[in-house]
């Protein structure tokens, strides 16, 4: 008895359920089975890097999973170079000019600037549009603010100076020909190495030309003359006293001529060649960092061009006050004085000029 009607429940059951389940199929709209190829395809975004013509933004492209993102963000947080930016304050400078500059600006101001940072994100046509950019408010202004520290226009010892023009060098030329200072080593093409050149370590300006020689090379003299200045008896300054010299440049904002003559060029060597090798001028050839000075020369001694007179070191350096023999060069300025002030040969010229009048006034 109680079997038959447990059965015939389950029987009233299944018919129930059946009934919803038809019910619920009825008013369910049919499938559209006429689906196109276009309705079917996924579109399947690649995700991609962009730079900005400026250099200074880099765009991420991808999906709203931000596939990729991790390998992209990596590459755009790369720094810009410090070219770059120079490029867009100074588009006519030579590659050799705003290499140069490029090594003073990494001396003075610190690389976290070169580095983008996320600046924006938008959801677009179903893609993630990211953007890393450099704060060129920040970073462009203290380019200049550095670099018009550089005082290339100012005469040499502003304390001598008379208000004179400077004179305009590529049209300066000598009577006769100078001769290299170092046989076979000639003009240097790197302008961080000619006049001109910003020294960020004394908050000076270079004002010769570096001749990159080994330890000992013979130095002769460019042109006639009679020795001024011959340190014979020349000893290396203490590494600690030269640092702490050094710090009062920086407070001064410039290398003033008393540091620079007697501490930074070591053992020295000037030439004066008169008033006849540069017509209008009185001239004066250096030569610094030496190892080793003729005993006969002295002040006084009439020199003959091309005599051989020291041999190049790295006196007065950093290296030297450590005890070593690294960075040994000769450091050749020619400096020309007339009534109105003196001045170092090529001061104020581009790099597209200077190089060229360097050239004009030795015998190659």
């Amino acid at each position: 008895m109680v079997l038959t009607q447990l059965q015939a429940w389950l029987k009233s059951v299944k018919q129930i359920l059946f009934l919803l389940i038809w019910a619920i199929v009825a008013c369910t709209p049919p499938m559209n089975l006429n689906i196109s190829e276009e309705d079917l395809a996924v579109e399947i975004i690649t995700p991609s890097i962009v730079k900005s013509d400026d250099g200074y933004s880099t765009i991420l492209t991808t999906d709203p999973l931000l596939t990729g993102l991790d390998s992209l963000s990596r590459i755009a947080q790369q720094p810009i170079s410090w070219a770059t930016l120079l490029n867009s304050i100074h588009p006519e400078l030579h590659d050799s000019t705003r290499t140069m500059f490029g090594d003073y600006l990494t001396e003075t101001l610190t690389n976290k600037m070169l580095y983008p940072s996320l600046t924006h994100i938008e959801n677009k046509n179903n893609r993630s549009v990211i953007t890393y950019s450099v704060d060129t408010s920040v970073v462009l202004p203290q380019i200049r603010y550095s670099l018009s520290k550089i005082e290339v226009g100012a005469p040499m010892e502003p304390l001598f100076d008379r208000d004179g023009n400077m004179p305009d060098f590529s049209l300066i030329n000598p009577t006769s020909l100078l001769i290299l200072p170092c046989e076979g080593l000639y003009i240097p093409k790197k302008a961080s190495r000619l006049p001109n050149a910003p020294r960020a370590y004394r908050a000076g300006v270079h004002r010769g030309i570096d001749f990159f020689s080994n330890w000992g090379t013979p130095i002769r003299a460019v042109a006639d003359g009679v020795i001024l200045r011959s340190d014979l008896y020349y000893n290396e300054i203490p590494a600690e006293f030269r640092a702490n010299i050094l710090e009062r440049t920086t407070t001064l904002g410039r290398t003033p001529s008393d540091i620079f003559n007697n501490i930074l060029l070591g053992k020295t060597v000037f030439i004066d060649h008169g008033f006849d090798l540069f017509p209008g001028f009185r001239a004066i050839t250096i030569y610094a960092h030496l190892s080793h000075i003729i005993d006969k020369i002295k002040p006084g001694y009439k020199i003959r061009r091309g005599d051989i007179f020291a041999q190049s070191g790295n006196t007065g350096t950093k290296p030297s006050t450590m005890g070593t023999r690294e960075e040994s060069h000769l450091h050749w300025e020619l400096i020309l004085q007339d009534a109105k002030g003196e001045y170092y040969f090529g001061q104020n010229l581009p790099y597209e000029t200077l190089y060229p009048a360097l050239k004009s006034i030795f015998d190659y």
